[in-house]
């Protein structure tokens, strides 16, 4: 998804400190029959089971002429959901067996060694600064790390409770540590969080005054921060069945408790909830009833819809809702508030001849040519991307060669990276479109042209990508394990040519480097399985490869 902050529980990898089998993202298959890129027996399977209608197909599925087809897969490869982070100067990388954080200079390549608590497993960077929060699991603690003069000064508390997941406001005024969802809490953190007043933290306050702990519910799935006018003033615990409400600085008062329904609160696994930057717009896409809801800090309204929705998205400015409505082939464009009050002011756009399951938008509000939403399916079998402007509904539908598994719109919004899937059950009679479909790969996009430049990488998977700050170049990592082959493609998006680059060890993140005072703006950096920790920065228009090995050495450079 892009254009807009998405509010998951996410289960983070050891980055640094290597967990081979944890750390690979290679696809493999699940319980429920799919490989991890929700494939189901070939590029068109379903469940096989007759429908009528999506009521009569399992949780998550919908009806897809006159079959149950399996819920949208959504993948998210790009730099933000997972460490390490970026501030205006530095990197910071976790090292969980060595219970370090690597602050990393791009430009020298410098690292030093942070000691915080062990098993660290959550970092997050205060915004605008260049310092950073981490939580550690073993001793369940908070530290904070503040590089503004060096060495780093570390703030660390002890906190009650091991935690799995830490949010943190826009403004960096408060922290959330909080239990991971989809890993049963550790004893006495069931629905139990810990709210940080990030400011008293770095004054040295004493404990009582920084942390306040709060029932959130029955198994917290998500936190969304409320921000007005630059400093955040609510924060909304969204649980299996309840949504909490707790004002900002915390009060001794009771938070305010919204009972979801059952259409919102019975597949929590897959409901999404989306919100804007501000928080200001929240909303949640059921999975198993054909409405939508939204959350204005206080009520609930049901947003009906002619079926169930496989994705949803906000524009940027939070000014609208589109929702992929996959049976019938159609996109939902809502305007908020206006079609909140009046459902009937929905408009549904048809997708003729093209797959409808899942929906990215630009991150820009004013892209170049006008709003638009991508549109495209990667468990119907259909090799095609459209593209729905928004609002005037028109649809253009891009022919592709190979299966979409996920797309991202560029920071300038001019130009997509397309993350194929391989189709070893293709049924192509022509060898080379065989070879072409069975192998690993991506496209780039020039969206103003509509042209697509297909790049085959054979058996090396795509795993990571991260755009340029500005646009024009895109990094996409791969990796081979059992060829001992790890890549990194610079593309140029411009003429869109690709180079492909050597990385000494498997990559497991990528993020974009801060910019500099005259250093180009088209640097990435790929963190990779090593002993002790290894970090590459990488120059996408020139091909420099700079690597540092060694996060608990203080820098041995290669």
């Amino acid at each position: 998804m892009t254009a807009r902050r998405r509010v998951i529980a996410i289960i983070l990898v050891l980055v640094a400190g290597g967990c081979g089998a944890a750390a690979s993202l290679s696809r493999q298959t699940v319980p429920d029959g799919s490989d991890a890129g929700g494939n189901f027996g070939g590029a068109g399977g379903g469940s096989g089971s007759a429908c009528n209608s999506s009521a009569q197909c399992p949780s998550g599925f919908t009806c897809d002429q006159g079959r149950c087809v399996p819920p949208e897969v959504e993948q998210n490869r790009g730099i933000g959901d997972a460490p390490p982070v970026a501030t205006p100067r530095y990197v910071y990388a976790l090292n969980p067996t060595a219970a370090s954080v690597a602050r990393i200079d791009p430009l020298t390549l410098l690292i030093e060694a942070i000691p915080v608590g062990p098993k660290p497993v959550d970092l997050v960077a205060i915004p605008g600064e260049d310092a950073a929060m981490v939580l550690s699991y073993d001793d369940a603690s908070i530290s904070v790390i503040d590089s503004r003069t060096l060495p780093s000064k570390v703030t660390r508390l002890a906190l009650k409770r091991q935690y799995g997941v830490l949010s943190l406001s826009a403004d960096g005024r408060f922290a959330v540590a909080w239990p991971d969802p989809r890993v049963a809490p550790a004893s006495g953190a069931e629905g139990i969080f810990a709210l940080i007043d990030v400011t008293q933290l770095r004054n040295g306050a004493p404990a009582a005054q920084v942390v306040s702990e709060r029932a959130g519910g029955f198994r917290i799935t998500d936190v969304v921060f409320r921000t007005e006018q630059g400093r955040s003033t609510r924060l909304f615990v969204f649980a299996k069945s309840t949504i909490s409400v707790f004002e900002l600085p915390p009060t001794a008062a009771l938070a305010t408790r919204v009972t979801l329904p059952a259409s919102l609160s019975s597949d929590v696994t897959s409901r999404e909830v989306v919100a804007s930057a501000d928080g200001t717009v929240v909303m949640i896409r059921s999975t198993v009833a054909p409405e939508l809801a939204a959350f204005d800090g206080q009520a609930l309204s049901s947003i009906p819809l002619s079926e169930v929705a496989t994705d949803l998205d906000l524009l940027p400015d939070g000014t609208a809702a589109v929702a992929a409505l996959r049976s019938a082939g159609r996109v939902a464009y809502i305007e908020l508030p206006g079609d909140l009050a009046n459902p009937s002011g929905i408009d549904t756009f048809a997708v003729a001849d093209g797959g409808v399951g899942q929906v990215a938008i630009p991150p820009s509000a004013t892209p170049p040519g006008g709003m638009f939403a991508f549109v495209w399916s990667n468990v119907s079998g259909d090799e095609s991307l459209s593209r729905v402007d928004i609002p005037s509904g028109r649809v253009t539908r891009y022919p592709l060669e190979k299966l979409i598994d996920e797309v991202s719109v560029s920071p300038d919004s001019r130009s997509a990276l397309i993350i194929h899937k391989a189709d070893p059950a293709t049924t192509a009679r022509d060898p080379y479109e065989a070879a072409v479909d069975k192998d690993e790969g991506f496209s780039v996009f020039d969206i103003a042209t509509g042209f697509a430049q297909l790049q085959r990488t054979g058996s090396t998977l795509p795993t990571r990508y991260a755009f340029s700050p500005r646009g024009g170049y895109v990094g996409v990592a791969l990796r081979n394990d059992t060829l001992k082959r790890y890549q990194l493609q610079a593309v140029n998006l411009s003429s869109l040519v690709t180079t492909t680059l050597t990385l000494a060890s498997t990559p497991l993140y990528m993020g974009t480097v801060p910019e500099a005072a005259g250093i180009t703006p088209h640097r990435v950096f790929v963190s990779q399985q090593h002993p002790a920790g290894r970090i590459s920065v990488i120059q996408l228009d020139t091909g420099q490869v700079r690597t540092a090995t060694g996060f608990t050495l203080n820098g041995e450079i290669q």
